[in-house]
């Protein structure tokens, strides 16, 4: 008899470990094939950098918009969401503290080293992988740790890039430019049709059918488009591997710690969630923030922007397999 309850024991392991591996490869397959065709589309020379920069501007203005506006809309804002935006924020600032400490160890690339170390993509990585997790309640979670993010994004990391960049001497005009992006609009649209109840009309009225097939519709390729662009921006050039492995690793063990320091100050304030500690982890592991690209002038950086991006995103995706794990444990 315990020989016949070990042996069924056994074999529930067996089949839960099975089941497991294979919702994880659910998840990451699909990511990695659509890296995959960025890397063939590059060597095959079947897009060039006109054609990635256009993908990205289709996500940018209006595919990623609609998935803030969405996203903001749809959030749960609370006293806790409160705790989790302000202390997230103050870790951004804390990243980007250390970034200017850390730039002086590599020279060469110090002039854009802060504002891909200190910034997270969670438009286009962030928001799909966590729903792949949890659905609507990841995206949601997202959601509140992207309020803080996007205004450090667009109020702080961007201004002084640009003001470094020499883009622009105007601070107002720098500001007014990232207030009126499509990014940041959505997220604010976003979040005034939220605290005006717009989210539970939606919900309850006949039209909700048509406006979650809308965007479903715009927001579902956002995540291919975008890791196709990282696949065709990798670039493996021999004087970009030092530069770049250390600002991935760096960063990596700096978001690390602050991951750590947050989740312990937060969870003091609001009741601990598996759902927001996995969307915690996941935000601090994501790669620095697509936004950067796009806002800069990068004279003979671009690719190591671009490079670093795309590494950072395959320490994210390792990451991700590894809360996969977590959750389905």
């Amino acid at each position: 008899m315990c020989g016949k309850i070990k042996i069924n024991l056994f074999c529930f392991q067996r089949k839960d470990v099975t089941k497991m591996i294979i919702s994880v490869i659910e998840m990451i397959l699909p990511i990695a094939i659509a890296f995959s065709i960025g890397i063939v589309m590059r060597k095959k020379n079947l897009m060039d950098n006109n054609g990635s920069a256009a993908i990205k501007t289709i996500v940018s203005k209006f595919l990623l918009p609609v998935i803030l506006l969405n996203a903001f809309m749809f959030a749960n804002y609370s006293k806790d969401s409160m705790a989790i935006i302000i202390v997230f924020f103050l870790a951004m600032l804390a990243q980007l503290g250390i970034g200017f400490l850390m730039r002086r160890f590599i020279p060469e690339r110090a002039k854009y080293f802060p504002f891909v170390f200190a910034t997270i993509e969670g438009g286009t990585i962030g928001y799909p992988l966590l729903g792949m997790l949890y659905g609507v309640r990841g995206t949601s979670d997202m959601a509140i740790i992207d309020v803080a993010h996007t205004i450090f994004l667009f109020l702080i990391a961007i201004p002084i890039m640009q003001a470094t960049d020499g883009n622009d001497s105007d601070f107002k005009k720098i500001l007014k430019n990232a207030a009126l992006s499509p990014t940041f609009l959505a997220m604010v649209i976003g979040i005034i049709l939220g605290l005006m109840g717009v989210d539970s009309w939606i919900s309850n009225s006949p039209i909700n059918g048509i406006y979650q097939s809308v965007v479903s519709f715009l927001s579902d390729p956002a995540g291919l488009l975008i890791l196709i662009t990282l696949g065709f921006d990798l670039s493996l050039r021999s004087d970009l591997r030092k530069p770049v492995l250390f600002t991935v690793f760096t960063r990596f063990v700096s978001m690390a710690i602050l991951c750590a320091v947050s989740c312990l100050i937060i969870f003091r304030f609001i009741p601990y969630s598996k759902e927001t500690m996995v969307a915690l982890i996941l935000a601090f592991s994501l790669p620095g923030s697509y936004a950067i690209p796009m806002f800069g002038k990068f004279e003979g950086h671009r690719d190591y922007v671009s490079t670093t991006i795309s590494f950072s995103t395959l320490v994210t995706l390792l990451v991700f397999i590894g809360l996969t794990v977590y959750i389905n444990l």
